[in-house]
């Protein structure tokens, strides 16, 4: 009986393993879940959760919260600046997978996404040592993330406007070439992928 229980736990087991979390197909593929995971895992640090309500923890791209935010006219405390100081040493490691994952886009995409992180990662040093309010935080880290995706949308285009870049359909139908700024491309294989963030 006992081994009937350990092999239905292990059937049960296994099939919710492959259920929940999707094999990457490829290395930027890899790279990207590795990041979006270990973006949450920083949204959800309870360690953090002191400034969770004054700022956007797992760095996602929302203009709605980012508004919110900017309301928000209080500098940090001393507490909160020992908090803020964890989050951006959290956040490192993810901005280094997120970095890694360039090598398997195009250049002109990869520029434009290391100079956003880049820029992003110098006003977070910037805010760990107090002299910004939350508020005006959430508006330059807003002012950065609508700069460059911008940016990115125009690379992504002009990448995939490329003739070496166009997917080789049958039906001579054109693709969709991406206009939204809130969306993250890369390759899989041989074909340009956009996803909506």
């Amino acid at each position: 009986m006992n081994k009937l229980h350990f092999l239905a736990a292990l059937l049960f087991l296994s099939g919710c393993a492959s259920s929940t979390v999707e094999q990457a197909k490829n290395p930027w593929d890899a790279l990207k879940q590795e990041t979006r995971q270990c973006l949450t895992d920083v949204k959800n640090d309870r360690e953090l959760r002191s400034i969770a309500n004054k700022v956007s923890l797992g760095s996602t791209y929302d203009r709605d919260v980012y508004f919110e935010l900017a309301g928000i006219k209080d500098l940090p405390t001393a507490e909160e600046k020992i908090v803020i100081g964890k989050w951006v040493a959290k956040l490192k490691p993810c901005y280094k997978v997120k970095a890694e994952s360039y090598a398997y886009e195009p250049a002109s995409i990869a520029k434009w996404s290391a100079v956003m992180d880049g820029e992003q990662q110098a006003l977070l040093s910037e805010f760990s040592r107090g002299k910004l309010s939350y508020g005006r935080f959430a508006a330059m880290r807003l002012d950065i993330d609508t700069k460059y995706r911008g940016e990115i949308t125009r690379a992504v285009s002009a990448d995939y406007k490329r003739p070496e870049s166009m997917p080789q359909k049958k039906d001579n139908a054109l693709p969709r070439i991406p206009t939204d700024s809130s969306s993250s491309c890369g390759w899989e294989g041989k074909q340009w992928v956009c996803r909506s963030l």
